[in-house]
């Protein structure tokens, strides 16, 4: 009996196609699952109007010292300022002589004095203002010379209150001091050196890292503090960790970057080395939805800020608890409150119990914690701290070595005490006799 041979069918177009697809979702899967963070739309401040506490189309927004919101008032033309509630208090234009109004104010900032710089991008201005919405000066005219603009848009303020513009049409960033005289520029030079980028945004971190937001080539760039570009990043799309008319950008305490797509209508979160970490918003009128988000800025606390542009108001987005309390922890750890930093990581811990991260990071503060002690002679608080860390890592040898040299020592200074009280009695004791023997001389 002779068996007909069949025909197998072959992958053909249909079934290579499918397969791509499912790779592609594959990794778009592979990419959310990375996004742990979680944020909500705690409630939004401002709405549509012409006057007063009106926005119409906000396009940066800033916070001072102690939480006070401002916010870039594009088509008012003004800067309005709210307090922590989210209740306007001021605009600053209201009372403002012919010179000194504002036709296009764009990005804001605001340094550690809290002096407040507005770029306005058709008057080719920086402006400077105090917390009471008062002019304290001006630098920047037309043109491309140095410390000259076309088209400014974005401003930010480093550790050192230097100042940062993004010169738009002009395909620069510029570095000012904050006396606002030209230090130096930054350049995009990308994989094609020939290509200029135009930049949109700009932010600075705790570290003096300058992040630069690119629309025109879907791209975030970063610059050390010496002006040279560490990091490319990016591309166009709408999936996970693309761009599509990235805006404005924004750093937290830890060093994380969020930057505004302006186009796919949401915020994304990145570490420092440009990792996706969350992703947050779309398209929609309702509270918890962005019509193309502008400026960005971020609390001490980690809540995010957000000008919502075309539904004409600001945002304000929480994160997760532990992320409040990294941002309280690494904020503590700069100014070199180490208690309090401890306190934070230890809440994380509570809320994280498995996370390798902090607790290498609670281990390391302790055993700095339990050195300074030491050198204080505070033998007590060193043996709390370095009693913390063999609770963390009960065979840490540092912490192991260092506790017994402490308790060693501890029982040398009452061997020693206690050799003293017996020379003393003897002492007291030999001038008893001495007496004694001299009375009855006597």
């Amino acid at each position: 009996m002779k068996f007909k041979r069949r025909n197998i069918p072959r992958p053909g177009w249909p079934l290579f196609l499918l397969i791509i697809w499912f790779a592609l979702i594959a990794g778009v899967l592979e990419n959310n699952a990375a996004n742990a963070e979680e944020y909500r739309c705690l409630k939004s401040i401002g709405a549509y109007g012409t006057k007063d506490a009106g926005l119409y189309y906000p396009c940066g927004v800033a916070l001072d010292s102690v939480g006070n919101i401002y916010v870039t008032d594009w088509r008012n033309k003004k800067v309005s300022k709210f307090n922590q509630e989210g209740k306007f208090v001021l605009n600053f234009e209201s009372k403002a002589k012919i010179y000194m109004r504002l036709k296009g104010p764009a990005g804001i900032a605001i340094d550690a004095n809290d002096n407040i710089y507005v770029v306005d991008q058709y008057v080719a201005k920086v402006f400077k203002y105090n917390t009471q919405g008062e002019y304290v000066g001006s630098f920047g005219n037309y043109g491309s010379a140095s410390g000259k603009f076309l088209n400014p848009r974005g401003v930010a303020c480093d550790g050192n209150n230097n100042i940062y513009v993004a010169d738009h049409d002009n395909f620069r960033v510029q570095k000012f001091s904050s006396k606002g005289e030209y230090i130096s520029e930054l350049k995009y030079m990308g994989l094609d050196t020939r290509k200029l980028a135009k930049p949109r945004g700009v932010a600075c971190d705790a570290h003096n890292n300058v992040f630069v937001v690119y629309s025109d080539i879907n791209k975030v760039a970063v610059f050390s503090p010496e002006g040279k570009m560490t990091v490319d990043y990016g591309e166009e799309g709408s999936q996970p960790g693309k761009f599509m008319n990235p805006r404005y950008a924004a750093c937290d305490n830890i060093g994380n970057v969020y930057v505004t797509c302006y186009k796919n209508h949401r915020v994304q979160k990145f570490s420092k080395d440009m990792k996706l970490l969350a992703a947050f918003g779309e398209f929609g009128k309702k509270t918890e939805n962005f019509r193309n988000p502008e400026g960005i800025c971020v609390d001490v606390s980690g809540n995010v800020y957000v000008a919502d542009a075309l539904n004409d108001r600001i945002s304000k987005w929480e994160p997760e608890e532990y992320i409040k309390h990294l941002n309280w922890a690494a904020l503590f750890e700069k100014k070199g409150m180490i208690a309090d930093a401890i306190k934070e990581y230890n809440d994380i811990l509570k809320l994280r119990p498995q996370d390798a991260k902090i607790t290498a990071t609670l281990i390391e503060l302790n055993l700095k914690a339990a050195k300074k002690c030491q050198m204080e002679k505070d033998l007590e608080g060193a043996k709390k701290y370095y009693g913390e860390v063999l609770k963390l890592n009960s065979l840490n040898e540092a912490a192991l070595r260092e506790m017994k040299d402490l308790q060693e020592g501890g029982r040398e200074k009452k061997e020693e005490k206690k050799q003293n009280m017996i020379i003393g009695l003897l002492v007291v004791l030999a001038v008893l006799i001495s007496m004694i023997m001299t009375f009855k001389n006597a």
